[in-house]
């Protein structure tokens, strides 16, 4: 398959904001779609067991935490495949896929391991006892995510790379169909075949273990579709010129840092998922909701961080200036945020009501939402700006200022509303909402002061 890149400039910024929406929409169609995902599977198991649901919420945040760095390691093609497609080297491009496709297994190993021995720390930490096997068995469901995600991720920004942003879209429809049946099935067991009017199997209901399966299936749908499509897009090797070898400590170079601020942001919101379950089972499954819904629009965010990240790239390695590229992205960023802010303030009980009719968690669930539209601008803005400046090869700021933000800030901030001020979860929600407010200022003016300087290509610099 012969696919074109993107275009490499524009004529002006309404053409690079055009070029930028058109690139945006399709990736962040793909990022609500991942996010779905897990509203599809706490849709479910939400109407099953508020227990089923909490385990699910900690064994999904050990998860995600832990695989950060498998995530940061996928992040790492941004720069490199964007800047060499920027310079017009496409089998470069092909050769930093490979070495970040390896890369990535070899990190989510760790990652797995670690996931597992941290649910030994739940019940010290005051996890009601009755919750943690249903956290493992969750975990040892998710396993073949934990080494697809990053694999997925990796084909995704190559393809992203060369402007083609289709097959992960189609790779996240299917497996979305794949994981709303085999979740179901599961999940419920024979109830669901009942729902659905067929006959009984003497299907088990699996509970969290079935849910984590369900995401190892759609892990699999995934990661193929997208390798695959790919494999398609790779320049032919006669006609592509020599690549320059891509070692992994480059990818590790460029992908650690990313995967550590990922951490540092990620495990903030999973330690908040903890201490609410220190509230009890319906204060973690509001939550889980709550932050489920603004997970979701964050895919939008997130969608328009990495479509600046090609274009930021695309700009470096075409040697031209990345400044509009990386403003106009935060813009757009920004005025979507605006979208979903005003939605989940105007309707948050029936938002809410989509995942779960318990009346004590929507009770609770509402103002978490309301908190939720405070923060969406500004976790929208430093979602972009955090792309913008990975398209430009700084990764390592990042990292320094989430871990400040977060944690020397947002999380002090959180316990002592919460526990000190008696706010309790809501005060762990605006201890977050401090710690992006800080992150969202500091990092656009990184990349303004970035962008105004010339800057070199990621994988001609030293380690």
């Amino acid at each position: 398959m012969n696919v074109a890149p993107a275009p490499l400039a524009g004529d002006g910024a309404r053409a690079e904001l055009a070029t930028l929406v058109r690139l945006a929409l399709p990736i962040a169609l793909a990022q609500a779609g991942l996010m779905a995902l897990t509203l599809v599977d706490v849709a479910i198991v939400g109407r099953v067991s508020v227990n089923e649901l909490a385990a699910c919420a900690m064994g999904r945040t050990i998860v995600h935490t832990c695989n950060a760095l498998g995530v940061g390691v996928a992040a790492a093609l941004d720069p490199l495949a964007s800047q060499a497609i920027g310079a017009g080297r496409p089998a470069e491009a092909w050769a930093a896929l490979r070495s970040t496709v390896i890369a990535g297994l070899l990190i989510s190993l760790v990652a797995l391991v670690v996931a597992l021995a941290a649910t030994a720390a739940l019940e010290p930490m005051g996890v009601d006892a009755a919750l943690v096997p249903g956290v493992r068995r969750y975990i040892l469901g998710h396993v073949l995510w934990v080494f697809l995600y990053p694999v997925f991720l990796a084909g995704k920004s190559f393809l992203q790379a060369r402007g083609v942003t289709r097959p992960a879209l189609i790779a996240v429809v299917a497996a979305n169909a794949v994981n709303l049946v085999a979740c179901s099935l599961l999940v419920r067991g024979d109830d669901a075949l009942l729902w659905a009017g067929l006959p009984p199997l003497g299907l088990p209901q699996l509970g969290a273990l079935g849910a984590g399966l369900a995401a190892s299936l759609s892990g699999v749908v995934l990661s193929s579709i997208v390798l695959w499509s790919a494999r398609r897009a790779a320049p032919p090797a006669a006609a592509a010129p020599p690549a320059v070898p891509v070692p992994l400590a480059t990818v590790y170079r460029l992908g650690l840092p990313v995967g550590f601020q990922l951490l540092a942001e990620t495990s903030v919101f999973g330690l908040t998922a903890l201490l609410a379950g220190r509230l009890g089972a319906p204060v973690v499954s509001a939550h889980q909701v709550a932050i489920g819904l603004a997970a979701f629009t964050f895919m939008g965010a997130l969608g328009v961080g990495s479509a600046t990240a090609v274009r930021v790239g695309h700009a470096v390695g075409a040697g031209r200036p990345p400044l509009r590229a990386g403003l106009l992205g935060i813009l757009l960023g920004a005025a979507f945020m605006c979208v979903s802010a005003a939605l989940y303030a105007a309707y948050p009980r029936a938002l809410l009501g989509v995942f779960t009719q318990d009346a004590e968690v929507l009770a609770i669930g509402v103002p978490l939402l309301r908190i939720a539209a405070l923060f969406q601008l500004f976790d929208g803005v430093q979602a972009v700006a955090a792309g913008a400046l990975r398209g430009a090869g700084d990764v390592k700021f990042p990292f320094w200022v989430n871990l400040g933000a977060h944690w020397a800030l947002g999380v002090p901030l959180s316990m002592g509303l919460a526990f000190w001020l008696d706010l309790g979860v809501r005060g762990l929600w605006l201890g977050l909402t401090a710690g992006l407010v800080a992150v969202a200022a500091v990092l656009a003016a990184r990349f303004v002061r970035v962008a105004r300087a010339p800057i070199a290509r990621a994988l001609s610099r030293g380690g």
